[in-house]
């Protein structure tokens, strides 16, 4: 079972970090986990409890002050306590928010080893800030990180009373299409990646249904986490830290288009 301990927040009391620090409260308090806030800045520490403090409803909390770049400080200090999740809005502004994940958040999605949990990144999908997860939706690749993933959000499932599905997006298996010979194609990469996850749920003693559709990832899991009404969406990130692995080419879309918070192992 997944054992979460502490939650690592970081915080520079924005609007957005008041979500994070109301979520986080509602989650430690689901998983009886520890929660720690890291400002990295100039703040003194009772201005930062000052602005934790109605957000937490008495929750027992922790501050630490360090300096230097976020992003590095927020990895490093993971590492020492050590975190079981990191959990952070996206951060981004400008006219082009919607396309481009705050430096912070995609530098630790980057470089943590733990799990990162991020808010709703589109501004016309507000996040709420209960961790009242009913609905997951789970997106797994046929690869090695299928099994870490899966086993984290079966464990969610159980510790949450939470529905799960699971689904597989093949990008390259175009669904709108009805020609003779993309509806072979769509056939037989559907097939492969069936027998693909057949020896990987072996491999990982487990027995689960994986929903599989065509089409752009981000879409695909999209889709699939409004049609659930999910409340959480769980992915794997372990390829982000290879120089062209396939999730560093679709995460990013995942999160910035997800309508709900997701938690990225």
């Amino acid at each position: 079972m997944i054992a979460i301990s502490n939650i690592l927040v970081p915080t520079v009391l924005s609007p957005s970090c008041a979500w994070a620090a109301r979520y986080a409260a509602q989650l430690a308090r689901r998983l009886d986990a520890k929660l720690i806030f890291l400002h990295t800045g100039s703040r003194p520490q009772q201005e930062v409890e000052d602005f934790l403090i109605p957000l937490l409803d008495n929750s027992p909390h922790e501050v630490v002050i360090r300096q230097g770049d976020p992003a590095e400080v927020i990895a490093q200090f993971a590492r020492e306590l050590p975190a079981d999740m990191i959990l952070m809005p996206t951060h981004a502004g400008g006219r082009f928010r919607r396309f481009l994940l705050g430096s912070v958040t995609a530098k630790v999605l980057h470089d943590a080893d733990c799990p990162v949990l991020t808010g709703v990144h589109r501004d016309d999908l507000p996040a709420s800030p209960s961790a009242d997860i009913r609905n997951i939706i789970c997106a797994v690749d046929a690869d090695s990180s299928f099994a870490p993933v899966l086993r984290c959000a079966l464990d969610l499932k159980t510790v949450f009373h939470a529905n799960l599905k699971i689904v597989h997006a093949i990008a390259a298996a175009d669904e709108t299409s009805d020609s003779p010979g993309e509806t072979e194609i769509r056939r037989y990469l559907f097939e492969l990646a069936k027998d693909k996850f057949d020896v990987l749920c072996r491999e990982a003693g487990v027995n689960v249904t994986i929903s599989l559709a065509g089409g752009p990832v981000h879409r695909v899991v999209r889709e699939a986490a409004l049609h659930e009404n999910a409340e959480l969406m769980i992915i794997g990130r372990g390829h982000m830290q290879r120089a062209l692995g396939r999730l560093r080419t679709h995460a990013y879309a995942v999160i910035r288009n997800s309508p709900c918070p997701v938690l990225s192992i």
